[in-house]
């Protein structure tokens, strides 16, 4: 009785740590995609605070260009608005980057 005591034991503990380990993988897993999450947020939330900065920038520099010579304000907004539209080109694709990755 006490042999077969000690196979059942064996058994348990061989069930008791697959168990384990299948267990921990899945956390593995979760972890990872929590970090692929958080990094996407943190990349989008990056991206975008750039882009912001960079337009308002612009948009000073150009205001400010206005004022200096009034008679150039129509050049100096095209040049405002293609320049404001190729920032918003580059934010939009490294968003799509951070989406990709965050859905990978």
């Amino acid at each position: 009785m006490n042999m077969q005591s000690t196979h059942t034991d064996r058994i348990s503990q061989r069930e008791y740590f697959e168990t384990n380990e299948l267990l921990n993988q899945e956390e593995s897993f979760m972890e990872a995609n929590a970090l692929a999450y958080l990094g996407a947020g943190l990349g989008a939330g990056l991206v975008v605070l750039g882009a912001a900065f960079g337009i308002g920038k612009l948009a000073a520099a150009t205001m400010e260009a206005t004022g200096r010579q009034p008679e150039v304000a129509g050049q100096v907004r095209t040049s405002m608005i293609i320049s404001a539209a190729l920032i918003e080109g580059a934010t939009f694709f490294a968003l799509a980057i951070c989406i990709i990755l965050a859905t990978k």
